[in-house]
Formats: C-alpha cells, sequence, structure tokens
C-alpha cells in the first residue's frame, strides 16, 4: 500500500519537525523554506475512526456516536482483507484488550511546581511550570509518541498519540526521496506499508487500546467489525 501524506497543510494532523537526536524536543519547521536533511521526521497524530452517518458506519463508539473506520483501522483492515495481516493477529489484539486493566491514562500525572515569585516589567508575578508526561515506544525507524494533557473542553487529561518516522521515508511523486531538497506548497508525500512494517500499525492499535477505556472500548469495538467482515 502507497499511502497518501499532505506536507504543508499547517493546520493539519501531520506535520513536519526536526530534532538532533532521539532524546531532543522536535520542533516545527517552515517545510517551503527549509532543505530536507536526515534530522527531519514526520509526526502524524493518526486516527482510527471518524464520524458517520447512521446509515453508513461501522461501529459505535464510546461517545454513543456512529462511527467509520479511518486511517489507522482503514490500512489494517486492508492488510486483513488481503490476508496479510492473520486473524489470529487481531485475536490476539483483541483477548488482550478485554482482559488488560492498566491504561496508561491512569499511570499519568501533570506536575506542576510551586509558585516563585517573578518581577518582569516591574511587574510582580508568580510563576510556576507544568510538565507533561510523554511515553515512547520505538521500533526501528518508526516512533508512538503518547503525551498527556489536559482536556480542553472538559475536566480531566487526555493521552494523544503521534506516529513519528524519518521524511527520508518518503518519496514524492516522482518517487524520489525528499532528501536534499525543499517540499514545494501543496505537496504529497509517499509511505509505503508493506508486509515488513505493518506490524508497527498494529501495536500502535493495541496502543490505543491501552490510552483510556474509551480507547480501549472503541478499538474493541473496530476489532469486532474486522472480525466479522
Amino acid at each position: 500500500m502507497i499511502y497518501e501524506l499532505p506536507l504543508t497543510q499547517i493546520t493539519g494532523k501531520i506535520r513536519i519537525k526536526e530534532r538532533l537526536t532521539f532524546s531532543d524536543y522536535g520542533l516545527s519547521i517552515a517545510p517551503l523554506k527549509t532543505i530536507v536533511n536526515e534530522r527531519h521526521y514526520i509526526e502524524w497524530q493518526i486516527g482510527y475512526d471518524k464520524i458517520a452517518t447512521k446509515y453508513n458506519f461501522h461501529f459505535y463508539g464510546a461517545n454513543k456516536k456512529p462511527k467509520r473506520l479511518y486511517e489507522l483501522s482503514e490500512i489494517i483492515f486492508d492488510f486483513y482483507k488481503n490476508d496479510i495481516i492473520k486473524r489470529k493477529s487481531l485475536e490476539n489484539i483483541k483477548s488482550f484488550l478485554e482482559n488488560n486493566t492498566e491504561l496508561i491514562e491512569d499511570k499519568a500525572q501533570i506536575n506542576r511546581s510551586i509558585f516563585k515569585p517573578e518581577n518582569i516589567a516591574n511587574t510582580q508575578f508568580l510563576q510556576s511550570f507544568i510538565s507533561y508526561p510523554l511515553f515512547i515506544y520505538k521500533d526501528k525507524n518508526f516512533l508512538s509518541e503518547i503525551i498527556i494533557k489536559e482536556k480542553q473542553r472538559a475536566v480531566g487529561i487526555q493521552a494523544m498519540l503521534y506516529f513519528c518516522f524519518p521524511l527520508s521515508m518518503l518519496k514524492n511523486k516522482k518517487e524520489e526521496s525528499f532528501l536534499k531538497k525543499s517540499i514545494q506548497s501543496k505537496e504529497k508525500g509517499y509511505l509505503e506499508i508493506n508486509k515488513e512494517n505493518i506490524d508497527i500499525f498494529l501495536k500502535m492499535l493495541k496502543i490505543f487500546g491501552i490510552l483510556s477505556k474509551n480507547h480501549n472500548y472503541d478499538i474493541l469495538q473496530i476489532l469486532n467489525f474486522m472480525l466479522k467482515n
């Protein structure tokens, strides 16, 4: 499978970032003004479902809304239908998630330091620092980064998963590497997903299932749909 990724949508779910070493915090770059090198990588806030109509859905989510397979789950379902992913692999993930009781959101805690006085421009402030938990799962050139932050529209915390891999793994429309080139406006990148790297996508599905109770519920519904179809 060749998967198309938009590379220049600033407000999209895919960002190009740069870091010198694995332990560095990745910084976003302006892709149209940058010559691509080995330090650049893709950060993809990959999803597994999207809202559907009540007449054209695959399952009901934890939020009671009709949902369809999307991105990660579409990729896995396509490989399953083509017998590259075996039924036993999906059954093993389903069994694990049904019996697992440890969730990342339950283990994570956002830490805040005590307030200290800070004078800026003759104005007295109280300053504190907030640190967010970050979990990383590494598999060869692929990373799954999970960061825990406050919910924007509700009380509590939420876990967000980002799929990261070197930009050098993508090809352009001419099937050429992006290395030593700048990315053009509205240009797409193409990632080859095959039997050699499909396991990381299965692992991400499993990780999604241990993020929270709602994620666990959704992933189990997705697996039930796949196994019945």
